[in-house]
């Protein structure tokens, strides 16, 4: 038997507590106090999921006001035609694509919320991210000690008060934590793909292999002396041990359905391996990759973004319900900024300001609230779309009436609610 290592220095523990931290893999700057591994989800707990557009969604061409007559006049080699949209109404309609989300929306399991956004939009990708990430208008320009923190961060602060939950948020595809989920206490987890999470590195260093044995055989609530290196070593024990479920979960999941090799597809399977397997997280967050940034030749880009979108949520879904786990899984689409009514000389559009909303699962099925006209705009260009929801009432309307998480200590202020959730 080796002799046992004393890890009593900061750079003790870096070099033998190195490996226990998956690559692709972030874990909470602010770890937590007599964790242990993560709990089993209560019956019927409730999960949220984001799903992120990162380059401002031209959302005009996946919730496509063809009712508008502007529409046809500003939009040439971008649009959709008549013929193409899936229709829901005399104003509104689908991207062909999205032809899954039609049947759910007949199956009353999608709203749509158009023209979402924020008064005085910031055109940054950037800044305007961390206004949705933090919902907070300085994003991460606040003075130190009141931020940033992220909207999602904050809501697991708000929601574990007794204790710092490893797992009560994870950010599934991302590597890095991203600001959503910044908390005081809380940080969540974040990791490209689960196999990446956890112990790694040469497990035939013995030095390393002996460490996080001992560190597992001591516990999360062993008794002693909770030195900062004691507490730190066990906490982040507590995290690696949350990394092993984490991983045992996805590795043994047996999908109803397949999934589409799409990166979002594979994160949303991952989601739903965690979710049925009973895991407590309560949030997930993670991105719709392939870029939304559409400047130039738009419209076959967005294709088939609209594509993957349909065919992995559409999937989700489908295994979820075989599970019966479809019921208390709400996703949510977000993304910084919408883009604008007219498109520009490259066959694309430019940022813009609102766009629309997606959300999946116990919904109240339908369009809820008005779409922005597309005659009264304003901007620098004279065409973006004017915002007729704040995003910060969808967020309250999650926090409050699907988390049971009051909103108001997270967002800063009461936002008024919108009534589309069942």
């Amino acid at each position: 038997m080796m002799s046992p290592i004393k890890i009593v220095t900061r750079r003790e523990f870096v070099r033998y507590g190195a490996g226990i931290v998956g690559v692709g893999a972030a874990l909470p700057n602010y770890l937590i106090r007599g964790a242990a591994a993560a709990e089993t989800a209560e019956p019927g707990q409730r999960v949220l999921v984001v799903v992120q557009f990162n380059g401002g969604h031209d959302a005009m061409s996946a919730l496509v006001p063809y009712g508008h007559p502007e529409y046809a006049k500003a939009r040439n080699v971008t649009r959709v035609k008549d013929e193409e949209i899936v229709k829901i109404n005399a104003e509104l309609g689908l991207h062909p694509n999205l032809a899954g989300f039609k049947t759910m929306l007949d199956e009353g399991t999608l709203a749509a919320l158009p023209g979402v956004g924020y008064p005085n939009p910031n055109l940054s990708h950037f800044h305007s991210t961390d206004i949705w990430h933090t919902a907070d208008m300085r994003g991460r320009l606040c003075p130190a000690g009141e931020g940033p923190f992220g909207w999602i961060g904050k809501a697991c602060d708000a929601a574990y008060v007794e204790t710092v939950a490893v797992d009560g948020a994870i950010a599934v595809g991302t590597g890095s934590t991203p600001m959503a989920m910044w908390g005081r206490r809380h940080q969540g987890i974040a990791f490209d793909a689960p196999e990446a999470f956890g112990f790694f590195g040469n497990r035939g260093d013995a030095k390393r292999g002996e460490a996080y044995k001992q560190l597992h055989e001591l516990g999360p609530n062993a008794p002693g002396p909770l030195s900062e290196l004691h507490y730190v070593s066990q906490t982040a024990l507590a995290a690696n041990a949350t990394s092993d479920r984490i991983r045992t979960l996805a590795k043994d999941y047996k999908p109803t359905i397949e999934y589409p090799n799409t990166g979002l597809g594979r994160h949303l399977r991952t989601i739903a391996g965690l979710v049925a397997g009973g895991l407590s997280t309560r949030m997930y967050f993670t991105f719709h990759g392939g870029g939304f940034d559409t400047h130039v030749n738009q419209r076959p880009h967005h294709d088939n973004l609209m594509k993957e979108l349909n065919d992995a949520i559409v999937a989700f879904y489908k295994d979820l319900g075989a599970h019966k786990q479809a019921h208390r899984v709400l996703t949510m689409t977000a993304s910084e900024f919408g883009r604008t009514v007219k498109e520009n000389g490259g066959q694309g559009t430019d940022h813009g300001a609102a766009a629309a909303m997606f959300l999946f699962g116990p919904v109240k099925p339908g369009v809820h609230g008005a779409h922005p006209s597309l005659k009264d705009v304003f901007g620098g260009g004279g065409d973006w779309l004017k915002p007729t929801t704040d995003f910060r009432s969808v967020y309250a309307t999650v926090l409050e009436k699907w988390l049971a998480i009051p909103s108001q200590g997270v967002l800063g202020q009461q936002y008024p609610l919108v009534d589309f959730l069942a």
